[in-house]
Formats: C-alpha cells, structure tokens, sequence
C-alpha cells in the first residue's frame, strides 16, 4: 500500500496527481525549482523540496536527488508524464532503491523504448498497428522501396527515441 506519493513532474502535472491523493487521503511530496517556489503545487502538497542549486537552475531532471528525496520522506514516485515517465533507467534506479515506481517496470519501459521491440509485442498479443517495417532499414534504398510499397506520405522514425523525436514526414 503505497502511503505517501512524491511527484516529479510541476505544474498541471502535479495538482493532478496531487488532487486525487487527497481523495485516497495519501500524503503528497512536490519537489520544485527556486522559480517555482511559490507555486500552487508546492503550496498544495504537505511537502516541499527545492531541488534546485540556484536562481538559474530550473531543471526538474535530478534522478539523483529525486530518489534522495523520496527515501527521507518515504514516499512512492509518481513522475507524471514526459521525460521520467519513459525513463527505463530512472525507473531501475526506483526499483534498486527499493523505492515504488508508480508506472511501468524499467523492463516495459525499456521494451516500449524501442519501436522495433514495441512493435513485437503489440504484433504478439494482437494488437493491430499502422503498416510499417519491423526490422531496421539497412539503407536509404531500403527505404524508398517499403516507403513506395506503402505509400507517401510516410514518416519516417528512429528505432529509439520518444516523444517525437527523430521523426520526419517524407513525401
């Protein structure tokens, strides 16, 4: 039973999250950056930590002190979404902490990390996806070829990667 939840993420993001644990009368951890000293999410929770080193340092991205931070305070790790949520190793670093990640395991998030990988397991548990190939393009050739079978526009994208990058539309 998860018994109190530090959210690494800001903003929206965080009263989110922070609203529904006040519903399920679970204890809220905000961390936050000199510049977001007085926002509403670290008002909001019963907890506070500035995680940042200076006036200038506005980085949430501190893996490090975030797990710090959850171990003096005893709380889950709910990393909102972006950046951590699809961090494999942050979630690895939870789950060797023995700290809750509250997400997938470093394994999923590894797994779906990879399109090629993501793309097998929804293929094996019958989840239909868009036409594309399920291997690496050996060359640019390669490419205009299935990209000719399927048909333009295409995107084509990175093996790795998320959040849109290293994706590009071709016609």
């Amino acid at each position: 039973m998860i018994k109190k939840v530090l959210v690494a993420n800001r903003g929206e993001i965080a009263m989110r999250i922070f609203r529904t644990c006040r519903v399920m009368n679970i204890p809220t951890v905000a961390i936050y950056t000199h510049v977001d000293r007085g926002a509403l999410h670290v008002r909001y929770a019963e907890e506070a930590y500035c995680i940042s080193e200076d006036e200038a340092d506005t980085s949430y991205l501190k893996p490090d002190l975030i797990l710090e931070i959850a171990k003096k305070t005893g709380a889950a790790i709910h990393p909102g979404y972006g950046f951590l949520s699809e961090n494999a190793d942050f979630a690895r670093a939870c789950e060797e902490a023995g700290i809750t990640f509250i997400g997938p395991s470093s394994t999923i998030l590894a797994q779906m990390g990879d399109k090629l990988t993501a793309k097998a397991i929804a293929h094996a548990c019958g989840v239909p996806t868009i036409p594309g190939s399920d291997r690496p393009l050996k060359d640019g050739e390669e490419a205009l070829a299935k990209a000719v079978e399927y048909g333009f526009p295409i995107i084509l994208k990175a093996a790795g990667g998320g959040g849109g990058r290293g994706m590009r539309r071709c016609d």
